[in-house]
């Protein structure tokens, strides 16, 4: 049997499972962070929800009981998403010289980074291997670097590091098999030409293994949306409507109509042309918005105002979906999870809440 086909096949078992499953509407963690949450995945097989709070990865039951964790991450921990087929969540993180990377470093009493040695990578977190709270590091988590953000870093389009992530079929490919995507942050700076286009990055699991430091990536997309504030915040494959959602904190340029949620089909051609802003610099791979959403006087941007998929989000596949949002309790911070469903059109909300 194909291997990819495989891979889905065991995806729609588990969208299957979560159907069959009683799945909980709404639940709080509380892990006494500091940190807001900011990205989530669900685990139907295990019964279980992966959080990151910055500096800190949990693993909590259907209750919100925290089961397991690693903490002290001296860098950013952000949005996730969970392969069913290798049991392993994938999250981004950035170890970098900003304002948040700096008062990470001091809360832990840990080094600070320059900019000449921040470095973002991909987490790859092996959840059985998570053997309570505080598990270590070294035991569960594997780290890759994405060189093309690095080198970016700064310099060009904007690139403030890395964000969201999530797997999906190869974009533009017949029955394409399963690859993870990566999203630049953008710096949010209105002065600025080339930073209107969100940026994914694409990798084949092939080249995702043991002893790959730099993994290449098989493509670079480009999607124009306008400028938004630090870029793609969460990423994630929909099966349902066969695209990939993108969720950012609203942009400030006037010209754009700064929406905070876009979706991308991946059943699209790339296209590969000369892009606005960035036409001095020849042809870029170019991915088309899901024209659906709030119409736009700028061609070709459509979209959503709906802000609590910034900070976590996750599709069941089945329409139901499942968003992380943070509230603040004096000095900690707490993550509500609540499930939505899918309705889409042209309004300014294309989800409404689940029915108990």
């Amino acid at each position: 049997m194909n291997k990819h086909f495989t891979a889905f096949l065991l995806i729609f078992v588990c969208m299957y499972t979560s159907a069959a499953q009683k799945l909980p509407v709404r639940i709080t963690v509380d892990t006494k962070s500091r940190e807001h949450v900011q990205g989530m995945a669900i685990d139907t097989v295990a019964r279980a929800f992966y959080l990151s709070f910055t500096s800190s990865f949990v693993k909590t039951d259907y209750q919100g009981n925290v089961l397991a964790s690693i903490d002290s991450i001296n860098g950013h921990l952000g949005a996730m998403t969970f392969d069913y087929a290798r049991r392993r969540v994938y999250a981004s993180l950035e170890c970098k010289d900003d304002e948040i990377g700096r008062s990470i470093s001091q809360h832990l009493g840990a080094e600070q980074y320059s900019q000449e040695n921040s470095r973002f990578y991909i987490a790859e977190i092996d959840v059985d291997k998570l053997s309570g709270r505080n598990t270590p590091a070294a035991l569960a988590m594997n780290t890759y670097e994405v060189g093309e953000a690095i080198r970016d870093y700064k310099n060009r389009y904007g690139c403030s590091g890395i964000d969201g992530v999530t797997i999906a079929p190869q974009i533009g490919k017949k029955n394409g098999k399963p690859c993870l995507y990566v999203a630049y942050g953008i710096y949010g700076d209105i002065s600025r030409r080339d930073n209107d286009h969100q940026i994914l990055l694409e990798y084949k699991f092939s080249s995702l293994k043991p002893g790959a430091k730099e993994p290449k990536p098989a493509a670079k997309y480009f999607i124009y949306t306008g400028n938004t504030t630090w870029g793609i915040q969460n990423l994630a494959y929909d099966a349902n409507t066969g695209c990939i959602f993108m969720a950012a904190y609203s942009g400030k340029k006037p010209e754009f109509p700064n929406f905070s949620l876009f979706a991308v089909p991946v059943n699209q051609k790339p296209e590969n042309k000369i892009l606005r802003g960035l036409e001095n610099d020849g042809k870029y791979l170019s991915l088309s918005l899901l024209q659906q959403g709030l119409l736009s006087s700028v061609k070709g941007v459509r979209g959503w105002r709906f802000g609590k998929a910034t900070t976590g989000m996750c599709p069941l596949g089945d329409g139901r979906w499942y968003f992380s949002t943070p509230e603040k309790h004096r000095k900690w911070q707490t993550a509500t999870v609540e499930m939505f469903r899918w309705k889409g059109g042209p309004g300014e909300n294309p989800f409404e809440p689940a029915e108990p």
